[in-house]
Parts: C-alpha cells; sequence; structure tokens
C-alpha cells in the first residue's frame, strides 16, 4: 500500500505586502478629511440641495481611514513584540 503525504499544519503562509501604505491609505485619508472640512463649511447649501450624503460619505472615509491605520499600527505594535496572534507580515512592509 502507498502512504499518503501528511496534511500541511494550517493554512499557507500570506504573501508579502505589495502596496506601500504611506503612498495609499495616509494619502487618501488625508484627502478624505479635507473634503469633509470643505463641506462642513458648505453644509447649509448641501441641505437646501438634498446633497448631506457627500458631507457624510466624506466624513466615513476619513474616520474609517483613521480606525484602519490604528489597527495596522496596533498590530504591527504587536508583531514588533513577539505576539503570536500578531500579523507578522505587517512588519515586511517598509514605511518610510
Amino acid at each position: 500500500m502507498s502512504e499518503h503525504p501528511a496534511a500541511p499544519a494550517g493554512p499557507p503562509p500570506l504573501p508579502p505586502v505589495k502596496a506601500n501604505l504611506a503612498h495609499i491609505v495616509v494619502p487618501l485619508t488625508g484627502l478624505w478629511f479635507v473634503l469633509s472640512v470643505v463641506l462642513f463649511f458648505v453644509r447649509d447649501e448641501l441641505r437646501a440641495h438634498d446633497a448631506m450624503i457627500w458631507f457624510w460619505t466624506c466624513l466615513a472615509g476619513w474616520v474609517l481611514g483613521v480606525i484602519g491605520l490604528s489597527i495596522y499600527a496596533w498590530q504591527r505594535q504587536a508583531a514588533r513584540r513577539g505576539t503570536r496572534s500578531a500579523n507578522a507580515m505587517a512588519l515586511e512592509e517598509k514605511i518610510r
């Protein structure tokens, strides 16, 4: 009888991060912030044209960007400490 190879212990490792966080997420989060500030000053005009969705969309983009960056920084910090449950892939990216 032929022997079957042992099943792998877990899922395969994730591929390294190809995109640079500093060149994508940080500027876009900043753009959402700038747009939300600009639209904050024209709220009355937005209300008059029933277009407040633009302000809320920009505000949500900015807040979610900050939350995402915070989680990413938290994961990097945990990976540096060597926490077992941390995503070590965050350390492979070079943030300049």
